[in-house]
């Protein structure tokens, strides 16, 4: 991810305060976060949201996640039937799943562990029963949690939706976590300048990224109007390449402001905007198809100054940009050649050049 995803927020709160109160929603009674990497940015996010958990340190996380496992249970009360054990990004699972575990659990006598499935794949969070509390802290830790609990007696439960999957490994991962819950993954123009001012972004590169902005919507839009067979169909979020473009630059006086701007959104809850500002500065390889990404990357390249550009001009100057820097003039050049190869598909397949910018 980049970011540190248990305070990534979530429906306006920290993923594992969300996961706290989805847990006190259900009638869970005895909460137990366990800590570890950044443990004082946790304890203070739950104690400023949160009352009625217990937080216990594993001072040996970095042994790996396993160990705050042990942790976790080591500290629970006696006298249990059984417990749930939820990673904090899996946080879009509902007070009724605990629910409906909870009373299938007790319905078959405590004695095997019940577990949400959803399209043949088994998801978060197990309940266990306590019986297996003495083996697990003594288990070895060979293959985590899926190593100790595959030879249990388990019972599936189908779920209606894939909520039990959906975890935050990834920005898409998280984007689609958002989607689910109906949540927005990129802010609106006006949340945009409110970022901008808030990161007091330069007035220059506030401009730019309305420069950028406005080609890329234009490069669409003339996408979208072409009338052959192989383009007519092609769709855009026009809401997000927008929104990404006014933003790619936030973190611009930063040595690797693409992974900066990006991870800076990831903090602030817009996982799709993320994405494309972390790629404005080096695609993987230039794309067969067209599609935001290409886009934002493009439309930055074209526009200098508040004015267009053509590739080529830019290419012939690099070598003065970067006299005594070879690595810097490579990397340059291998950008701009990315550039030129994305907008020569659009002159190619759909018939766009210079003659639709230079007036």
């Amino acid at each position: 991810m980049g970011v540190f995803k248990p305070l990534l927020p979530v429906e306006k709160q920290p993923a594992v305060a969300r996961c706290v109160h989805t847990a006190q929603t259900a009638g869970i009674r005895d909460i137990i976060v366990v800590t570890g990497h950044l443990h004082e940015e946790i304890e203070g996010a739950l104690r400023a949201n949160l009352t009625g958990i217990r937080i216990v340190h594993n001072s040996r996380y970095p042994e790996g996640m396993f160990s705050s496992v042990h942790s976790g249970v080591s500290a629970l009360p006696e006298g249990l039937d059984g417990f749930f054990l939820l990673p904090a990004d899996c946080c879009a699972i509902s007070p009724d799943t605990l629910r409906t575990l909870t009373d299938k659990f007790a319905k078959t006598g405590a004695r095997e562990v019940v577990c949400p499935k959803f399209e043949g794949r088994r998801g978060h969070p197990p309940l266990i029963p306590a019986r297996h509390i003495g083996s697990l802290l003594s288990y070895n830790g060979e293959n985590g949690m899926k190593g100790f609990l595959s030879p249990l007696p388990t019972i599936e439960m189908d779920m209606d939706g894939p909520d039990t999957l959906l975890d935050m490994d990834t920005p898409a991962d998280y984007a689609a976590l958002l989607m689910r819950l109906g949540l927005p993954t990129y802010p609106d123009p006006v949340q945009c300048a409110e970022l901008l001012a808030k990161y007091d972004t330069p007035p220059d590169i506030v401009e730019h990224g309305k420069h950028v902005a406005a080609l890329a919507l234009k490069i669409a839009r003339l996408i979208m109007q072409s009338t052959t067979a192989e383009t007519r169909d092609a769709r855009f979020d026009m809401s997000l390449l927008e929104s990404a473009c006014l933003l790619h630059d936030i973190r611009q006086m930063e040595p690797n402001h693409a992974k900066a701007g990006m991870e800076l959104l990831l903090r602030e809850g817009y996982p799709k905007a993320a994405i494309l500002v972390g790629r404005h500065m080096d695609l993987p390889s230039p794309a067969a198809d067209i599609g935001e990404p290409e886009l934002l990357y493009v439309a930055d390249k074209l526009c200098r100054n508040g004015k267009y550009v053509k590739l080529e001009d830019t290419i012939r100057e690099l070598g003065s940009r970067f006299p005594q820097n070879p690595e810097a003039l490579a990397g340059a050049k291998r950008r701009m050649g990315t550039a030129q190869a994305i907008f020569d598909t659009l002159g190619a397949r759909y018939g766009i050049g210079y003659k639709d910018f230079f007036r």
